[in-house]
């Protein structure tokens, strides 16, 4: 009887072990099949209004095409970076956007508290477990949000789930609006026939002077449909170009932060200007010289990101 449990036990563990295994060869064919080269439509509507004489705004609505390239892949860690192709007077413009960093049961996320500083959260390995993180960088790979959730794989889609994270205004809105400070998300990406949609469930958030009231709701739709390059005019070729020339640096600047990420518990704080200068420009800056093939040194990046620190 003993030898038979323990043999029923052997079976029930590789059985497990096995269908892990093939579910988390399906997280990661998900999060690759977000590469590619897609025409996108970007689509915000504030839905609901959650405070009294709150008017909804207009909807936002825009089209781009966009570049999303494999920065890195170590199995458990898979990188993608999205470069955006818009119309120049003198033809294609490549600009460098958002970055996407997927981890394989990581315990640290980050809670945005508003006024640029983000909180590193640990959790357990019971909460991680299968679970992957999506650390969403901004264009100076700073950071925007980081939150862990489930891939589900049923019938002909995947679906993940994030669970319910802070962020910062949009770029879409923080140059425009002064009227709430951060967002409540929840956050989804579907893979598609087509390519793949984010969606994303947005409250916005006033936190201010000791109090926090909502705003409204609002529904994000961004839907990526994979194109070939003659759509964009030459505008993907140029975007690969740009980026074989500057991936070694970004993924510099990526260390850096990482760096400054996991080395602390701290909140981590930086300053928008220093001196007059904006981080952003600073390492721009930096970029278009590794683009003429200057090389970088890490110690230079990481000098820059601590002259903004705070």
């Amino acid at each position: 009887m003993k030898i038979y449990l323990t043999l029923l036990s052997t079976i029930i563990t590789s059985i497990c072990a096995l269908a892990d295994s093939q579910k988390f060869a399906q997280d990661r064919a998900a999060i690759l099949a977000m590469s590619g080269a897609f025409e996108v439509e970007f689509n915000f509507e504030e839905t609901v209004s959650l405070d009294e004489g709150y008017k909804l705004k207009k909807p936002y609505l825009a089209d781009a095409y966009e570049l999303v390239e494999v920065a890195q892949d170590t199995g458990k860690s898979i990188t993608l970076q999205h470069l955006l192709v818009v119309e120049g007077e003198d033809g294609p413009v490549v600009i460098k956007h958002w970055g996407q960093v997927w981890k394989y049961e990581d315990r640290r996320t980050l809670n945005y508290e508003g006024g640029n500083t983000w909180l590193p959260v640990t959790h357990s390995d019971a909460d991680v477990e299968g679970t992957w993180t999506q650390f969403v960088t901004q264009i100076d790979e700073s950071p925007r949000y980081k939150a862990f959730g489930a891939w589900v794989h049923t019938a002909n889609t995947s679906i993940w789930t994030s669970r319910l994270s802070t962020r910062p205004l949009p770029r879409r809105e923080y140059t425009k609006r002064n009227d709430y400070d951060l967002l409540m998300v929840t956050n989804r990406h579907v893979i598609t026939p087509e390519g793949w949609v984010h969606q994303q469930e947005n409250s916005k958030l006033v936190s201010r002077e000791g109090k926090r009231k909502f705003l409204c709701m609002e529904r994000g739709l961004n839907q990526y449909r994979r194109v070939s390059d003659e759509n964009s005019k030459g505008g993907f070729k140029l975007a690969r170009k740009k980026w074989d020339q500057t991936r070694t640096f970004w993924g510099q600047v990526r260390n850096c932060w990482d760096q400054v990420i996991s080395d602390t518990d701290e909140p981590i704080r930086y300053a928008l200007i220093v001196d007059g200068n904006r981080l952003m420009s600073e390492v721009n800056s930096m970029a278009r010289k590794a683009e003429k093939g200057e090389a970088i040194n890490q110690v230079a990046i990481r000098e820059v990101l601590t002259k903004f620190l705070r």
